[in-house]
């Protein structure tokens, strides 16, 4: 992409110079400044179009290290720029310019006197938010021999920088080959005998339906039926995108984005700990990643770069999508704000699974009664609810607080 050449303050001068030496020459009649004059109107536009015919051309290329980043740490950017065209007769001057929210580029002069030649120059970039971005700002700036224009070229090479939520390290745990209900593992039960494994004693909040009548009659006490034991331990993360719950600033939201980073920290800790992860919306779009896949965690972070906030006006679709799952899974909720009809879509989506956890950003003074009644509600579900006020400190503390999860 070009632009259109600027004339120097030498260009500038000539031209007043020439129109004087006109204005001169006809107003005295003095026909020996004509030829002067015209000379100094003509030479610029002479100098005009060298710059236009034949300008330099070069080929630009870009490699980030790392390749992918994550906000909050630097990325280093190396330009790998080849001669095309030369310019033997001028210097050349190029800058590559980022993204403003990825940090500022550094000018540098170009080896231009020969087909070939190659320049290298880097600079750092300090992403300040997640997101996909192309760096396409390279422009390399020449003039003509006798500096009487400047031409800026832009190059429609493009190169596009991943920035990925920051990660929280967090404590993980061997994932178990069970459900979430509590169930001991397959290899426990196996060695006890085929009555241990079907039926167990009743339990607060079990299903009805499970009750094995036959065994309840046989001890005299209540006896329900194990569920069969998962043997690949799944989790679902819900991230609410309520638009609603989460005022922006400038840009980007601050608590949906303390929401992502920790939706991110949490799947990176699952995967690698074993656990197939699903990831759901407030519009309830779910993402499932395999644990057993090699790239289970770059495919678990690769949404959560583009993830943003939805018109959903409550959470019904991301609870009617867990509902639906039909098997026994880890559910960690990730809230914006919580009250009564969050908690209580909450409740009736996981049914009697026991790993339950809910962490919720802090509620303001306005907040506080609501978020306490919707905690009480969990609460007496079985479910964990910790405040989560937003640093990678306080998510640490919270998933410690569950020793993981149980």
């Amino acid at each position: 992409m070009r632009s259109l050449p600027r004339p120097t303050g030498r260009t500038v001068t000539l031209w007043v110079v020439g129109v004087l030496l006109l204005v001169v020459a006809f107003g005295l009649g003095n026909q020996d400044l004509v030829w002067p004059g015209l000379f100094l109107l003509l030479l610029p536009l002479v100098a005009l179009v060298s710059v236009l015919v034949r300008p330099p051309r070069f080929r630009v290329q870009r490699r980030l290290t790392p390749p992918i980043a994550e906000v909050g740490e630097p990325l280093e950017v190396l330009v790998h720029v080849t001669t095309v065209r030369p310019s033997p007769l001028t210097s050349v001057f190029a800058e590559d310019v980022p993204d403003p929210e990825l940090g500022r580029g550094v000018p540098f002069r170009l080896a231009a006197s020969r087909v070939g030649e190659v320049t290298e120059a880097g600079y750092p970039l300090h992403p300040r938010r997640r997101g996909r971005f192309r760096l396409t700002g390279f422009a390399y700036r020449f003039a003509d021999f006798l500096g009487l224009w400047v031409h800026t070229v832009r190059s429609s090479a493009a190169t596009t920088v991943v920035v990925r939520p920051w990660l929280t390290w967090l404590p993980g745990r061997v994932a178990q080959s069970y459900g979430a209900t509590g169930e001991t593992p397959i290899p426990q039960t196996a060695i006890s005998g085929p009555d241990d494994v079907m039926v167990r004693e009743y339990q607060a909040r079990d299903d009805v339906r499970r009750i094995h009548w036959p065994s309840t009659a046989r001890t005299g006490s209540l006896m329900v039926r194990r569920e069969e034991a998962a043997w690949d331990p799944t989790a679902w993360v819900i991230l609410d995108s309520r638009a609603g719950v989460h005022p922006p600033t400038g840009p980007v939201s601050p608590s949906f984005e303390a929401l992502v980073s920790a939706a991110a920290s949490i799947g990176v800790r699952l995967v690698r700990d074993g656990y197939a992860v699903t990831l759901v919306d407030a519009e309830g779009s779910p993402t499932h990643v395999d644990a057993d896949r090699p790239d289970g965690e770059d495919r678990w972070l690769d949404p959560l770069v583009d993830v943003g906030l939805t018109g959903a006006p409550d959470l019904l679709e991301a609870t009617a999508a867990l509902s639906r799952s039909g098997g026994e899974h880890l559910i960690v909720a990730l809230l914006g704000e919580l009250d009564r009809s969050v908690a209580e879509s909450l409740a009736a989506a996981a049914g009697a699974r026991e790993n339950r956890m809910a962490l919720v950003l802090a509620p303001t003074d306005d907040q506080r009664g609501a978020w306490d009644t919707g905690a009480a509600i969990l609460a007496d579900h079985g479910w964990s609810v910790r405040p989560l006020p937003g640093t990678a400190e306080a998510l640490a503390v919270a998933w410690a607080d569950q020793g993981g999860v149980r």
